[in-house]
């Protein structure tokens, strides 16, 4: 008896009843094979993937305590008589002594697994301090601080694809968005607007550049998870910024927008519409579920959207509701499809 979680149950069953069809097997030869698959009762993988999470979560946490408040740092500061350039240089040791672990880890164990993942959370942090103490030493060159997310947007960028971590680059994209908010901002006389953009517009334009490195990182066979990570989460930032800008248009303030009449937004609804079923017909053609399932997600999200700015007042509450959960029924139900014919 042969003993497999369900991915592995499910893709062998699959293979299995694959060749039945092409007759290289008999269906008693293929129903034999199936009685010696057994199901495994705990998913270690996705077991440890809860833990990893927790463990993350923890240290977040912990980071947060320890870290954010200052209050430790600032004790050995004052104890040791220690500069915020000092304390940086610290940090900065400790980056590169943690970085080199890493390295080793990576070298006697290339496979990935959780665990080797989770040892790139000290150096995120790591670094994040001595960015944070490298901005104090320097008064953040009059508050700029836009300069020092994009230090720490380098720093974790070029360290996620040397090391190949997940992590790493998951604090370069969270790192970036900060960076560039605060970047145009500097980079505008107007707080409210950059190049005739507000926010959103910005974000929009930023989740773009995403998208196109996402494009280049896979055509030069970057590491695939730090490609996809990079597609993913420009395709995400894309979409919400255009749901916002559906809402807000190109207001720059809350004034503006509450005096702006609600039909001067309709031009930016029918242009986000457009954005939802393009990004839905591209995810179909190209066979793209993650955009095919973005595109569906946020055109419901425009659907909701534009029934509470236009007839939460003029219909039946309790029918809109019941609508909202077949909707809801409707998209478990699609799901629950897929899943089915996966494990098949």
């Amino acid at each position: 008896m042969l003993e497999l979680n369900k991915k592995d149950a499910a893709l062998i069953q699959r293979a299995i009843h694959a060749w039945e069809e092409e007759s290289l097997i008999s269906k008693t030869q293929g129903e034999s094979l199936k009685q010696t698959i057994k199901v495994s009762s705990t998913d270690w993988q996705s077991l440890s993937l809860y833990i990893f999470i927790a463990a993350i979560s923890c240290a977040l946490m912990s980071f947060g305590s320890l870290v954010l408040d200052e209050k430790w740092i600032e004790i050995i500061k004052k104890k040791l008589s220690l500069t915020d350039g000092v304390i940086s240089i610290l940090f900065a040791l400790l980056s590169i002594f943690l970085c080199y672990r890493g390295w080793k880890i990576n070298k006697h164990n290339p496979f990935y697994s959780f665990n080797r993942e989770l040892y790139w959370i000290l150096p995120v942090l790591s670094i994040g301090v001595f960015v944070v103490y490298s901005g104090k030493s320097v008064n953040y060159f009059e508050h700029n601080y836009g300069l020092f997310w994009l230090l720490a947007t380098l720093c974790y960028g070029i360290l996620g694809v040397v090391f190949r971590s997940r992590l790493l680059w998951l604090a370069t994209l969270l790192s970036l968005i900060p960076a560039y908010v605060k970047l145009t901002y500097l980079l505008s006389s107007d707080p409210n607007y950059f190049l005739g953009m507000n926010l959103p517009c910005r974000m929009i334009l930023l989740g773009a550049v995403l998208i196109i490195i996402g494009w280049v990182q896979r055509r030069w066979r970057v590491y695939p998870p730090i490609a996809d990570m990079t597609w993913a989460g420009g395709w995400l930032l894309f979409l919400l910024s255009g749901w916002l800008i559906s809402i807000f248009g190109n207001c720059g303030t809350w004034e503006e927008w509450q005096l702006l009449r609600q039909v001067r937004l309709l031009q930016w609804v029918i242009l986000y519409t457009l954005q939802c079923l393009a990004v839905f017909v591209i995810g179909a053609r190209t066979k793209d579920e993650l955009l095919r399932d973005l595109g569906m997600i946020f055109l419901l999200l425009d659907l909701y959207t534009r029934y509470f700015e236009y007839l939460w007042n003029l219909t039946n509450k309790g029918l809109f509701f019941g609508i909202l959960a077949l909707s809801f029924w409707w998209i478990g139900k699609l799901v629950e499809r897929r899943i089915s014919k996966r494990s098949q």
